[in-house]
């Protein structure tokens, strides 16, 4: 009888509408618009950090399932554990988040990318050598506004930037749910979208109006800095043992092959299509 029940439970979590937490089971939170990472093929969720949670879920024994939901809720549901325990959505570590959830080792280091409409005008220049062009934050003039994804890395760097004293200070920031909407707003009331680098490369694909180039600050004493963020998988404060599983992942991962690259960089480039 237990054993039937066991299976009642873990086919209506598979297949319910709502989240149903069990012993067996590992609730992932992501956004399915974050390709490589996660995105949705044939109907399901895919993705670099679906196979990585997937090699956890072997590792202790249990099934994973991964709950598609909006990226700005992901930090504080884990944080709450209730209706999932681990957020896998290309997260970056942030002291504020360091506040509400731990976080497994960095896995990815992803640079910020500006999506731009070829017709606009935009200060684009040969920033180092060898021709590796990028954009300026302050080259980035505006009237309609520079979009980003709530909650995102993108979005956390860029209000501080607009804030009083930042490098884009007064520049009005749109906000949205995903970043398939974002892109369809340029032009029409968004002027550029920010975003990672592996996601924009996805999304100007097929869009002949569409560019994206890597984006650049001035740092201390004059340099050009790339921005960047890193990504990691956070989950409840106190999962340590969950945490040392998903830590001890990430380790076979990143160990790299006769030629330098390492299981993360492979998972990338399988879900490019490279």
């Amino acid at each position: 009888m237990k054993k039937i029940l066991k299976s009642l439970v873990l086919l209506t979590c598979l297949f319910g509408v709502t989240s149903c937490k069990s012993d067996d089971i590992l609730i992932v939170y992501t956004e399915a618009g974050f390709a490589p990472f996660e995105y949705i093929s044939n109907g399901k969720i895919t993705g670099v950090d679906v196979e990585i949670m997937n090699l956890v879920g072997e590792k202790l024994g249990k099934m994973i399932q991964f709950e598609n939901v909006s990226f700005d809720v992901i930090i504080d549901t884990v944080a709450a554990g209730k209706l999932a325990n681990i957020g896998a959505a290309g997260l970056s570590v942030t002291p504020e988040r360091l506040e509400k959830v731990d976080f497994s080792k960095v896995y990815y280091q992803a640079n910020l990318y500006v999506i731009y409409d070829i017709s606009k005008e935009i200060n684009i220049k040969n920033l180092m050598s060898d021709d590796n062009y990028g954009v300026y934050w302050s080259s980035l003039t505006t009237d309609k506004g520079i979009g980003v994804q709530s909650g995102t890395t993108a979005d956390l760097f860029l209000s501080d930037e607009v804030k009083a004293g930042g490098l884009l200070e007064g520049y009005k920031v749109n906000y949205f749910s995903s970043l398939d909407t974002a892109v369809t707003d340029i032009g029409i009331n968004t002027d550029y979208v920010i975003i990672d680098e592996l996601p924009a490369k996805k999304l100007v694909q097929g869009k002949s109006n569409l560019r994206c180039l890597p984006l650049y600050y001035q740092g201390e004493n004059g340099v050009d800095e790339l921005a960047f963020d890193e990504y990691a998988i956070c989950v409840t404060k106190g999962e340590t043992a969950l945490l040392k599983a998903i830590n001890e992942v990430l380790e076979e991962l990143l160990k790299e092959d006769e030629d330098g690259i390492n299981g993360i960089q492979k998972l990338v480039n399988k879900h490019l299509g490279l």
